[in-house]
């Protein structure tokens, strides 16, 4: 059973905590982002204890994060997942969870998914890993943390239809064999390995092969053009998501941006991208249920109309 794939999800990674030195809260953010994913936890081979896992530089329990913690700790009491993610661009995670050395490197991540409640793991594997690897984790996680621990995937785009790949393993060999245990997708549409605008390429995400349910696909795109290669701006997602919307329904997946810190239209207001995501879905649901409203009306009126005749009819027959 996949735990609480919510549609319409506004997803946002945090990892950068300071900016010129001043704390950048993620409290804006409550009421607007349905998932807040916490960035970026490292397993360091080589180290002993506490020192194993790390968040981005320090330990999780390291003084640098102490504003962090009350924070992530009030938007989940405001409702907000928050989702740890673990591995990206360093290398070096999952070598430490191969068969031999999963025994030592994984009980220190357990204990600060443990000491930090997060609500599930975004696994962001960016380095060869065996479907064995990613399975035995997959299967590890709820074992400890149950059915309704998040657990999360960030490939790029492209892998979900089998093309360009980070991780080493099959995508879709991975949803047929492991999907009721995975929540969702978190896919990379830039870096050159998809684009969201126009929606062509996640049309095809979803019919590839058995298909995946668009509830299930989140489009992570990028907040600012300084964060990585393929920006789209915040009026061409909302483009996109109003074409998206259309085609499948107020339950698709929706949106998530990296990063938080210098989000775009306003990078000294950071929470105004998930603000005007939220907006978006928001809008064109009630644009959609509006019509659906009027179809039903019409159709009632049709409906009425056919009975009104039929008795007519039966009066003049009478």
């Amino acid at each position: 059973m996949v735990a609480h794939a919510i549609a319409n999800r506004v997803v946002v990674y945090y990892q950068t905590q300071y900016r010129n030195g001043v704390y950048v809260s993620p409290l804006p953010l409550i009421g607007y982002v349905t998932h807040l994913l916490l960035a970026a936890f490292h397993l360091n081979m080589g180290h002993t204890g506490p020192d194993i896992v790390h968040l981005n530089d320090f330990q999780p329990s390291d003084p640098f994060f102490a504003p962090m913690w009350p924070d992530i700790a009030a938007l989940q009491g405001n409702g907000t997942k928050v989702i740890g993610m673990l591995g990206g661009a360093a290398p070096g995670t999952y070598d430490c969870l191969v068969d031999g050395l999963f025994d030592t490197y994984y009980p220190p991540l357990r204990d600060v998914i443990e000491t930090y409640k997060l609500d599930g793991m975004d696994l962001d594997v960016e380095q060869s890993v065996s479907p064995a690897t990613i399975t035995r984790l997959i299967l590890q996680l709820k074992a400890d943390f149950g059915e309704d621990f998040l657990i999360t995937l960030a490939p790029v785009a492209s892998a979900l239809t089998e093309g360009g790949n980070l991780s080493g393993f099959d995508y879709i060999d991975l949803e047929a064999n492991m999907g009721p245990h995975i929540s969702w997708y978190n896919a990379q549409f830039y870096s050159g390995f998809g684009t969201i605008f126009p929606k062509d390429q996640y049309d095809r995400i979803i019919h590839y092969e058995q298909g995946i349910d668009p509830s299930r696909v989140t489009a992570i795109v990028l907040t600012n053009p300084s964060n990585g290669f393929g920006y789209v701006s915040p009026e061409n997602v909302v483009a996109s998501i109003q074409d998206l919307m259309e085609e499948y329904g107020t339950g698709w997946g929706g949106v998530g941006g990296w990063e938080f810190f210098n989000s775009l239209p306003d990078d000294s207001r950071p929470e105004q991208w998930a603000i005007t995501m939220k907006n978006a879905m928001q809008v064109q649901k009630a644009k959609m249920e509006a019509k659906q409203r009027e179809v039903e009306a019409r159709e009632a009126e049709e409906r009425s109309a056919v009975r009104s005749r039929m008795f007519q009819r039966s009066a003049r027959e009478n």
